[in-house]
């Protein structure tokens, strides 16, 4: 089931709420690479993706946060890092399948409960941290412009 964009999640910062819809759009596309046997050769590439544009996202919205001066700054850094590092677990593990003589399909991914782990992942971040950890820092948000950074 795709992962949309609701209201509720805004950060009070465009550039911010831009990114997690952007980061929502590739998850959509990992989620639809795990179910489709003609698609999931794009996994490595959606992953690379995701990796590179989640380390962008946080850089970008942790600068925001010191910014303006955020009271969750450390804990929400230490939280990035987390995702960072597991993003990057299963990253490898799909490059690895990927270039492995068996190769990449659906039925080595659910073999291992891979796609099992990235769904989990991408839940779990949307729920756990867009949806509690960013939006806690709306209020602080409401001091600045909303096109702030």
């Amino acid at each position: 089931m795709p992962i949309l964009w609701r209201p509720q999640l805004t950060t009070g910062n465009d550039r911010l709420d831009q990114d997690h819809k952007y980061l929502f759009c590739i998850f959509n596309c990992i989620e639809m690479a795990l179910s489709s046997p003609e698609q999931v050769k794009h996994l490595p590439l959606f992953f690379k993706q995701l990796l590179a544009y989640t380390d962008e996202h946080f850089i970008r919205e942790e600068a925001i946060q010191l910014e303006i001066g955020y009271s969750g700054y450390l804990e929400h850094k230490m939280e990035h890092q987390r995702i960072l590092e597991r993003l990057q677990e299963l990253n490898d593990k799909v490059q690895k399948i990927a270039s492995s003589a068996a190769g990449l399909s659906v039925e080595t991914l659910a073999a291992g409960g891979l796609d099992k782990h990235i769904l989990g992942l991408a839940r779990s971040w949307i729920v756990d941290h867009v949806a509690k950890m960013d939006t806690a820092f709306q209020p602080y948000m409401k001091k600045t412009p909303s096109n702030f950074y």
